[in-house]
């Protein structure tokens, strides 16, 4: 499962595609949106259509998890219900409440999506993150959706669907989802503008999970990498693959650099990183604690504490400034062990670089 804040949304990078090996499409679905507008405008009244959309359960059933709630389908209905007929809810944990009091942005944020090209945009920008020779081939629904938990504003996930409802899988299960919530992004900024372009890199880093992901099940280093279920190289995953889409969420602030508050909570996350990975690493660790560690790393409601993903920007943004973007793709195609091996030799040589601990060495960098 992977996950964008708000907080680390910033203007897209455009370039035109050029790689004929990389044959990605997006399918854009903007139904869940437009019918939760149309529920608040008061031009539908019936909420199971809006319900059954693949938009809206994918959506409601991510927001427990974010919330950490099981609640049964009921509850968002009555929840619906409510936003339908202007009661406040008492605990939103569908996000229901920015919704309604941000409906006009998110309708004119909408029918901007409708007028403009967003895949040629997003595509274009992450392909020049993949090898060259890599043939890469997927269709990848999108959808956009006008409500969710506060604590991000974008995700994929991997479903299998039982008619129009989700059932969320493992990796190389199902097939990959991309989910934009527009709500979460209009509440960032107030220009329709603004809110367009950062939609964009919002999406553009999803995509590049989804591509990510499809690249790693036909790579026989990647294949080899995953089926070690164990918590310190699912740790080391999540550093990587989330470093990197950070990397081409950031790439275009302060003319290539990043701006001295995401550098220096970059830099406070190594720490973390390598406690957390101690432990991780410790026999005695248990189920419940490793759970809740992997969980932090990318899920801890802001970025500067989800220290996993913080941590991956600082590392993949040293390696593409430092060493190039040729190195930055070596470590797709090379995996988590080159990943880290490249930052560690970096450390050596610039002092800015905290330094991975010697347990993070040991168990990744070979």
């Amino acid at each position: 499962m992977r996950f964008l804040t708000v907080a680390s949304l910033i203007p897209l990078l455009l370039h035109s595609q050029s790689n004929p090996n990389f044959n990605v499409s997006l399918q854009v679905d903007y139904a869940s949106a437009e019918q939760i507008i149309e529920l608040c405008e008061g031009r539908m009244y019936n909420v199971k259509n809006v319900t059954d959309l693949r938009g809206t359960q994918l959506a409601a059933a991510t927001s427990m998890v974010l919330a950490r709630k099981e609640l049964p389908p009921e509850t968002f209905q009555r929840e619906l219900e409510g936003l339908r007929d202007k009661f406040k809810s008492s605990d939103d944990v569908f996000g229901f409440a920015p919704t309604r009091a941000h409906l006009a942005e998110i309708k004119a944020l909408l029918e901007e999506y409708k007028k403009r090209q967003l895949d040629r945009r997003v595509l274009a920008t992450i392909e020049q993150f993949f090898p060259n020779d890599a043939r890469i081939s997927a269709t990848l629904s999108v959808y956009i959706v006008a409500f969710g938990n506060e604590n991000a504003s974008a995700f994929v996930r991997r479903v299998v669907w039982r008619g129009n409802t989700p059932i969320f899988v493992g990796e190389g299960q199902g097939e990959p989802i991309i989910v934009v919530n527009l709500q979460r992004l209009v509440e960032a900024n107030p220009a329709t503008e603004i809110q367009f372009i950062e939609t964009l890199s919002t999406l553009a880093h999803e995509t590049f999970h989804a591509v990510f992901e499809v690249y790693q099940s036909t790579s026989p280093v990647w294949r080899a990498i995953n089926t070690r279920r164990e918590p310190p190289w699912a740790l080391a995953e999540l550093v990587q693959n989330e470093g990197i889409a950070y990397r081409i969420s950031f790439q275009q602030r302060a003319g290539g650099s990043l701006p001295p508050n995401i550098f220096n909570g970059a830099r406070n996350a190594i720490p973390v990183l390598n406690s957390a990975m101690l432990e991780l690493i410790s026999p005695g660790v248990s189920s419940s604690r490793a759970r809740e560690l992997l969980m932090n790393a990318n899920l801890s409601g802001s970025f500067e504490k989800n220290y996993g993903a913080t941590a991956g920007l600082l590392m993949a943004f040293a390696i593409d400034t430092k060493l190039g973007r040729n190195a930055l793709t070596e470590t797709i195609t090379n995996g988590v062990g080159d990943f880290f091996q490249k930052y560690d030799a970096l450390t050596k040589q610039y002092d800015e670089l905290p330094r991975l601990s010697e347990e993070i060495k040991r168990e990744l960098v070979r």
